[in-house]
């Protein structure tokens, strides 16, 4: 398909654009000491641009130091504009066109303050430092310019500081600056004009905005929003980029939206704001195919499309849909495994993809091998599949070896539990792309320690993976005892009173699968730390906004004896932190407690004693999340 709305020019001001797909600003971790551009970003940038984005926008950059935390750009001094032009220069080279977001963020960069960083926000600012921070706003954006940008984004959404000034049980002011619309209002609007006096006349402003307010004790109304936008529209914003989500209630789950929305999640909200401005809107709502994104620009619904984590997935998504080659497109399962956890992980320097392990590592390029080496890769799930393809496309001629009939691993498996079918997807995608790129796949063969004899490899990659641990509990052969892996492939059924021992992500999604599937309507989840341990903040978010506690039952810090008759003994930590032994009925009990590695040390002993190198991957290695597995891939195929 065509897709000729999404793929039709627009002009915005002096601003024309290719095409209607916006790359929206979203948080890497790649800054360097809080305004270092290195080659990293840069690379990252033009592989979109390259890609076929119509307009990249680059993340928040802070403009001030008092709100500027240590995982985000700035733009307030000289080494900003020096920095953001060698990245700007580069995306034009590349061919492409790129904004920026111009941004404070009030109480939200607050969790990555250090020393030298002050909390901003309505109630903490003076009426001097609300005049200081306008015309901040507006250096920054005289700053953005000189530094090369195309355009500018004033970021008001997100509760950040605008956000904040806007809604009314975040700004509780009472003079000027809080209480009624029109008092809310009068910071956002200063600093719109302020950056508008700051730009050229032919550079069009865009505007980042909620296009609800939502799950807080106080919200905008749907008419503030709406007033609002015409208001900044005459205030000299062009365009305005419509998302959603805050960092003050469970709406988190919004503005980095997982497998659990729907693509075009927000396009209903979007299109009834839209029929009531005057200006055009840029529509956001994980994206993850041309064919929706191109069905809202005609419906009217929005004018532009934001395509952020599909972009993320494969830099190449604009070319590929465009030219009819939709079928090599990596897409975005989300997972926000990469996207979001690693943002709010310490320990992670920059985000990355389940489904692209080279996410921010663009600027490394894939190096040609210096000898083609024949590879046997043992294992076809996703970390093997993506092992040999790296593999392939550097020169080298690897092997998968898959002792089913099926590819994918354990990622099939995963597709089956409510709205993961997108897993599945990803699974059997990944099998297909590594016929495509010419992989010798070889099915229903398990590898011994004799073939790797027999075949004399120069190097071997294990990735077996893992499979459902069984805990050495006394009862766990009984009658309507199960396991999660079991229930998820449909060869058992829960009934009755349900319970599931284990709360890490399977121990979730196995109680989702049953209600879902009318098994039973309630199930309680036990685990010896805490359900939703180790299950990333958004999943946790969902559950508690899809099942109420009565249909999913929490019960932490229960450690399970003894299985008897339709009877589970079981210890807990009281309110009173005392160890307490308690009895529960079930009528069906299913084991969700985790994985446990294949056997790998037949196969490293016969390497071992070859001479032959090898790598054990994924869980194979250990348990663990599915982005290691990818990364890993990444990391061995780069390297061999």
């Amino acid at each position: 398909m065509s897709y000729d709305a999404l793929f039709s020019p627009i002009k915005l001001r002096g601003l024309e654009l290719k095409n209607r797909i916006l790359m929206p600003g979203m948080n890497t971790k790649m800054v360097k000491d809080r305004h270092g551009v290195a080659d990293d970003v840069i690379a990252y940038h033009v592989a979109r641009a390259k890609g076929g984005c119509g307009l990249n926008m680059v993340e928040i950059v802070s403009v001030c130091p008092q709100a500027h935390a240590n995982i985000y750009f700035g733009m307030y001094t000289d080494e900003d504009v020096q920095g953001m032009k060698r990245l700007t220069d580069a995306v034009h080279e590349a061919g492409g066109k790129v904004g920026v977001q111009i941004w404070h963020g009030g109480f939200v960069p607050a969790d990555f303050f250090d020393e030298t960083n002050k909390l901003e926000t309505p109630e903490t600012l003076s009426v001097e430092d609300i005049h200081r921070i306008v015309k901040e706003f507006g250096m920054s954006a005289k700053r953005a310019v000189e530094a090369g940008f195309d355009t500018l984004e004033y970021h008001a959404a997100h509760t950040y500081l605008p956000h904040e000034f806007l809604n009314p049980y975040l700004n509780t002011r009472t003079d000027e600056y809080g209480g009624s619309f029109e008092n809310r209002v009068r910071f956002p609007l200063e600093c719109i004009r302020e950056m508008r006096k700051n730009m050229p006349e032919d550079m069009p402003l865009f505007m980042r905005l909620d296009a609800i307010d939502e799950l807080m004790p106080k919200n905008l109304t749907e008419d503030e929003i709406v007033d609002f936008i015409n208001l900044a529209a005459d205030a000299g914003v062009d365009i305005v980029d419509l998302s959603r989500g805050n960092a003050r209630s469970n709406a988190t789950v919004y503005e980095v939206p997982p497998y659990n929305l729907e693509p075009g999640f927000n396009m209903e909200i979007i299109g009834r704001v839209k029929q009531r401005i005057k200006i055009p809107v840029a529509g956001v709502g994980r994206f993850t195919f041309a064919s929706l994104a191109d069905e809202m620009i005609k419906e009217g619904k929005c004018d532009m499309v934001a395509v952020g984590r599909a972009q993320l997935a494969d830099p190449e998504w604009c070319n590929k849909s465009r030219e009819g080659r939709e079928d090599e497109i990596r897409r975005c399962i989300g997972c926000t495994q990469g996207c979001y956890d690693k943002v709010v992980d310490p320990n992670a320097h920059h985000i990355t993809c389940n489904r692209n392990p080279q996410l921010c590592l663009e600027y490394l390029g894939l190096k040609p091998a210096e000898k083609a080496k024949n590879v046997m890769v043992i294992g076809g799930g996703v970390g093997g599949l993506m092992t040999a393809e790296y593999l392939k496309k550097r020169g080298h001629n690897p092997t998968v070896y898959e002792a089913s009939n099926e590819l994918g691993g354990n990622f099939i498996l995963a597709g089956k539990a409510p709205k993961k079918q997108e897993f599945e997807a990803a699974a059997r995608w990944e099998g297909e792309e590594a016929k495509r790129l010419g992989v010798e796949i070889k099915m229903n063969t398990t590898v011994t320690p004799e073939m790797i004899e027999a075949e004399k490899p120069d190097h071997v990659v294990i990735a077996i993976g893992a499979e459902q641990k069984m805990p050495a509990i006394k009862g766990i052969d009984g009658a309507d005892v199960v396991s999660a892996e079991d229930i998820l492939a449909g060869k058992v059924q829960a009934h009755g009173e349900t319970i599931v021992i284990g709360g890490g992500g399977t121990g979730i999604e196995v109680a989702q699968f049953i209600i879902q599937h009318g098994m039973t309507d309630s199930v309680r989840i036990m685990d010896k730390v805490r359900v939703c341990n180790g299950v990333g903040m958004l999943r946790n978010m969902f559950l508690k906004l899809e099942y109420t506690e009565d249909q999913i039952v929490r019960s932490n810090k229960c450690t399970v004896q003894e299985i008897g008759d339709h009877e589970i003994t079981y210890t807990l930590i009281n309110k009173a932190k005392k160890k307490v032994e308690k009895t529960r009925h079930f009528d069906t009990l299913v084991i969700a407690m985790g994985t446990v590695s294949r056997p790998t040390e037949a196969l490293v002993a016969k390497c071992e004693e070859l001479g032959i190198p090898y790598d054990v991957i994924g869980d194979a290695k250990e348990p663990r999340m599915a982005i290691d597995a990818t990364a890993e891939a990444f990391e061995v195929g780069t390297r061999i």
